[in-house]
């Protein structure tokens, strides 16, 4: 015959084994972590649900009212090819340009093959929203931060226009930004002279 005792240590042995086992799960933060989600941290605007996916949208200005829209752009491996088609946005109007190809599981940098003219009613620190049409009927929306074509902006390059020969291109609407950082006032001296 087993003695009380003995079934009370075995209970209590039995009951620490399932708390040793079920600790780990008990202790957790649950389901959705944050370090299971995405998480992007870029100068522009992003977007990465979906096929198409859109990074670090920016648009770079020389001055108030014209710039050059610059991301990368990416499709994932399980989706098809496609083409970005079309930049529209309020108060935001894309010059004209050829269908940009994104390969299956590739991708394009906009800031180093060549951006897209745009012009509008933006200046250096604004967020636009733009929408970004492609040719599989995805249509991505995305802010833009608008920054000074300056410092790592100053080589942005624009792709060349398709539009009709002789077509006037938009100019700036205000003066050319300067890339100098502002100055204080002369610090007081310490110390007497």
């Amino acid at each position: 015959m087993t003695s009380p005792r003995r079934l009370r240590n075995k209970r209590a042995l039995a009951v620490a084994g399932l708390v040793a086992v079920a600790a780990p799960i008990l202790s957790s933060c649950g389901f959705d972590y944050a370090t299971d989600r995405p998480n992007v941290i870029a100068d522009g605007g992003y977007h990465i649900t979906g096929d198409v996916h859109v990074l670090a949208a920016r648009i770079v200005t020389p001055a108030k009212g014209s710039g050059t829209f610059v991301a990368t752009l990416t499709v994932d491996p399980h989706a098809d090819s496609t083409q970005l088609t079309g930049i529209t946005g309020d108060g935001v109007t894309a010059g004209q340009f050829s269908p940009i190809d994104i390969q299956s599981n590739g991708m394009v940098n906009l800031f180093t093959q060549g951006g897209i003219p745009v012009t509008g009613s933006f200046e250096a620190g604004d967020s636009v929203p733009v929408t970004l049409t492609f040719a599989n009927g995805d249509s991505i929306e995305v802010n833009s931060v608008v920054v000074k074509q300056c410092y790592e902006y100053a080589d942005v390059k624009t792709l060349p226009s398709t539009g009709k020969k002789g077509q006037a291109q938009a100019q700036p609407t205000g003066e050319p930004y300067t890339c100098e950082y502002p100055t204080s006032g002369a610090s007081p001296t310490t110390g007497g002279e």
